[in-house]
């Protein structure tokens, strides 16, 4: 399977959720109204269905180096910085 791009994605969600673990992320669609107002049966609906990708499926953002890679969120930070124009050295 292809890996994603990240950046992209971003762009084309605007509204999305990422949920960030000590080693893992996930992201997920905007959801239809704020978590809070969702009952537990719509929470779990949105989360087995609304995941756009995670840290496993994702193509390599940066130079390779720390913080370039999918663990702890350095990914998302960095398809970030690409969408705001900035660069990021070290994570």
């Amino acid at each position: 399977m292809a890996k994603k791009d990240l950046v992209k994605l971003i762009r084309e969600n605007p509204g999305a959720v990422f949920t960030v673990d000590s080693d893992c992320w996930w992201m997920h669609c905007a959801p239809p109204k704020t978590v809070d107002e969702m009952t537990d049966d719509e929470l779990d609906d949105w989360r087995d269905n609304g995941q756009l990708a995670d840290d496993r499926d994702i193509a390599a953002i940066g130079d390779g180096g720390y913080g370039s890679g999918c663990r702890r969120g350095g990914d998302i930070l960095q398809a970030l910085a690409v969408i705001v124009g900035v660069k990021i050295e070290s994570v």
